[in-house]
């Protein structure tokens, strides 16, 4: 498990210190990872932070990639590993806003939200959650106190592959840009 805060990196895919062997090799939950991805040595093309502050909203359902292939579904091509850095609280009066997943909607022509087969795991800090990247999902509100940080990281098992859409530089602000700005 990863024990915040420690979180030093230069840039997208190299990492210092304890945090370096927790990406790049030392967690547990890669041998599962590259069973899923089928290879020995999976990509990391992504990885960060993401925060939900108090009171924010439940995001729009969403997947985070596509299929690359529309016509027959084809095993992972990327795997999405979200390791939150608090205790996450289930949905309900004090929650902190867990991810949403729906069950099933990585397979090819099932990606319709049905809140039936929608689950909303809450593990302890530093527990890793994995998910196919085409997977349905969604941060929930944060109705607690504080905020809800979660660190990612995208691998793949296509060298070379990127997510264009999701991680184009020009998507987001940089922090600076962030911290001077009022209150709209």
């Amino acid at each position: 498990a990863l024990t915040p805060p420690c979180l030093p990196q230069r840039d997208e895919a190299k990492f210092e210190g304890p945090f370096a062997d927790f990406v790049d090799g030392a967690a547990d939950w890669k041998p599962v990872l590259r069973k899923i991805l089928g290879t020995d040595k999976p990509e990391l093309i992504a990885a960060g932070v993401f925060l939900s502050m108090p009171g924010a909203e439940a995001q729009n359902y969403h997947t985070d990639g596509v299929h690359l292939n529309l016509r027959n579904h084809a095993p992972p091509h990327a795997v999405n590993v979200f390791v939150p850095l608090v205790d996450l609280i289930p949905p309900g009066s004090a929650s902190n806003g867990p991810t949403e997943f729906c069950k099933g909607t990585h397979v090819l022509g099932r990606d319709a939200w049905v809140k039936e087969r929608c689950v909303n795991p809450a593990p302890r800090m530093g527990t890793a959650i994995l998910f196919d990247y085409r997977l349905g999902h969604r941060g929930m509100g944060n109705k607690s106190d504080e905020p809800r940080p979660t660190l990612y990281l995208t691998y793949t098992n296509k060298p070379g592959w990127t997510d264009k859409d999701n991680f184009s530089r020009a998507r987001f602000k940089k922090l600076g840009e962030l911290v001077g700005a009022k209150p709209s």
